[in-house]
């Protein structure tokens, strides 16, 4: 009897081992799945910086879900077309350049929706501004569209009065 329970144990233990590195290696390939849907998610951003600065406003507007918003200056910009007007006289001007990297990027477990963060810069001729942006992503027919964008530049100390 003793031999038999001592049997049973072990069939026991040895079931919950392999639960468990079942288990475990469900986690690990979510999170690798997770891995995969961010680098992709990462690249669509990178690639929408890159398209940018060389097709400019065009480009811009490709990555953009038809119903995006931006949010700039307190305001909201709702529409492609309301998008397309806000940006058309920065992108006419020939001086004026564009361009960002991600710092951060995290995709929902579903994998429909995602949020990058980063650093931007803008240029006009010499004069350079500098900050953080914000876009949040919705899946589309399997591509990545910008839904909500939008970026700050870091706060101006005060000047002294002369």
């Amino acid at each position: 009897m003793r031999r038999f329970v001592i049997q049973f144990l072990i069939v026991v233990l040895s079931w919950q081992l392999v639960c468990a590195q079942a288990t475990a290696s469900l986690q690990r390939s979510k999170s690798s799945k997770q891995q995969r849907m961010e680098k992709e998610l990462r690249d669509t951003d990178l690639e929408f910086s890159k398209q940018t600065g060389i097709r400019r406003l065009e480009a811009w507007m490709e990555f953009f879900a038809d119903d995006a918003v931006i949010v700039r200056d307190g305001k909201t910009i709702t529409g492609k077309q309301s998008i397309r007007q806000l940006y058309s006289p920065a992108f006419a001007n020939k001086d004026f350049s564009l361009s960002w990297t991600p710092t951060k990027v995290e995709v929902s477990k579903d994998g429909n929706l995602g949020y990058t963060y980063g650093d931007f810069e803008a240029r006009i001729g010499q004069k350079i501004s500098r900050g953080m942006y914000v876009t949040i992503w919705r899946k589309e027919n399997g591509k990545w569209k910008a839904v909500l964008d939008t970026g700050s530049s870091p706060a101006q100390q005060p000047r002294e009065a002369n």
